[in-house]
This record gives C-alpha cells, structure tokens and sequence, in this order.
C-alpha cells in the first residue's frame, strides 16, 4: 500500500485524537511528525517510533533515507538503530565513499525506536497500522547478550500510558514485579540531554521526573535485573485504546 492511497483512507475515516496532526481509526494511523535540524545547542537527535506494522514500502534504513528525502530533498542526514547488546549505535548515512560514517543497512524492528538525524526541519508524514498482537521483549542486563537492560522502544501512538509512570506501572503489572523498569527516559532534541523517570521519590537527582509520552516518539526503558530485585525479561504487549 502506498503512502498516498493510505493517507486518503484514514483521512475519510478517522477521528483526530492529537492536535499536533494524529488521525487514527481502527484500520491505522497517519502522523505528521516534525523533524528538528541540529542547531548550536543540539546535534538534530530524534527520538522516533514509527507504528508497529510500518508501510510495506519502509523495511530497512535505506528506505527511511529515501521516504525523508522523498519528503524534502537533501535532508536526510543518517538514522540508527541501538544495539542493546553493546548500548552501541549502528548507522546508516548512505555515504557510499566514506563508509565508516555510516553505511550499515538495517531492518526496521517493529515496536523498537530508531534514531534520526536530518539537515534542515522536515515535516515527515508517518502512516502505518498497529498490532495488538505483537510482543516487545524488553530485556534485563544478561538476557539475550543485553549489556545493560537498556533498549528503544516505540511507544503505540494509541497507548493507553500517557506518561512515564503509567508506563512504568503497565510494563510492572504485566511482568507482575513492581520492581521491573528500573527507569524510563526521553530525549530532549533542544539539548541533547535526557529526562529519567525512575521513581526514586528519595532520591530525585537520581530520576523522579515524569514526563508525557508522544505519538511518535520512542522512549529508552531499562529493566531492572532479578539479581537487583527484577527480572530477566519482560514480555511487554501494549495497552491501547
């Protein structure tokens, strides 16, 4: 399915629910979701989630770099996927003569963020639907070779947790340990810098800053190991409205 033809459908058939241009309906979603270009305080970091079941047309990083530079051409810089098992990045920049900047392929996991660099600002329309099936394993430090229980994760754009705590008491309750994200952060594009929720109500420096979740923005999570009172995994199925 095409992004035009898919776009017409939603738009027919949908109700609004963000006023920053969300359309979702129970077939899909379409977002316009702006892109920041670097400036003197930030290097042009995005935190992105596209939906768990992405356009046919988008399946790895040099697709991502066409449908961005499709959108406005040249502006694609790089984009990158975390490597929980190093807390390493692996970028692809399609710079064909430089490849050590980055010009590693990679496919798209679904419901795992990814990290977007571009030129100037971009209004990149994301259409895509969700799968309520569809199980994000997020792992504690050992499992599956994660170095420290840190992954990206792409928050549904219809998720029932609207902010850092909601979504540390679901990802909690569905592993049934109250101790199982150790925290929950977002990145702050302007800076560069990232708010940590942890719930360390004693400890505030630490991390006890809640946030507001946004369609279309990926979130780090880390989960705690069951050496510290945790647990291994969680397998993580989204809430939605």
């Amino acid at each position: 399915m095409n992004k035009r033809g898919f776009a017409v459908f939603t738009v027919a058939a949908v109700a609004l629910l963000v006023a920053g241009g969300l359309f979702a309906s129970n077939m899909g979603f379409k977002l316009n979701l702006g892109l920041d270009a670097p400036t003197p305080a930030s290097t042009g970091l995005n935190d992105v989630a596209l939906p768990f079941n992405q356009q046919t047309s988008l399946v790895s990083a040099i697709d991502i770099r066409a449908d961005i530079n499709a959108t406005v051409p040249g502006s694609f810089k790089d984009v990158s996927r975390f490597i929980k098992q190093s807390d390493t990045l692996v970028t692809y920049a399609g710079l064909q003569n430089f490849p050590a900047v980055g010009n590693t392929d990679f496919n798209l996991v679904p419901g795992e963020g990814i990290r977007v660099k571009v030129q100037v600002p971009v209004n990149y329309i994301i259409v895509g639907s969700h799968d309520p099936g569809l199980v994000v394993t997020l792992d504690a430090p050992g499992s599956s070779g994660s170095l420290t229980g840190l992954q990206d994760y792409a928050y549904p754009y219809h998720s029932t947790a609207a902010d850092a705590i909601q979504l540390r008491d679901e990802i909690n309750t569905q592993v049934g340990n109250p101790n199982a994200v150790k925290d929950i952060s977002v990145f702050i594009r302007s800076t560069d810098l990232l708010v940590t929720y942890a719930g360390l109500s004693t400890f505030p420096s630490v991390g006890n800053t809640n946030f507001p979740l946004t369609p279309g923005t990926a979130y780090r999570v880390k989960i705690r190991p069951a050496a510290e009172g945790g647990v291994a995994s969680v397998p993580y199925v989204p809430s939605h409205y």
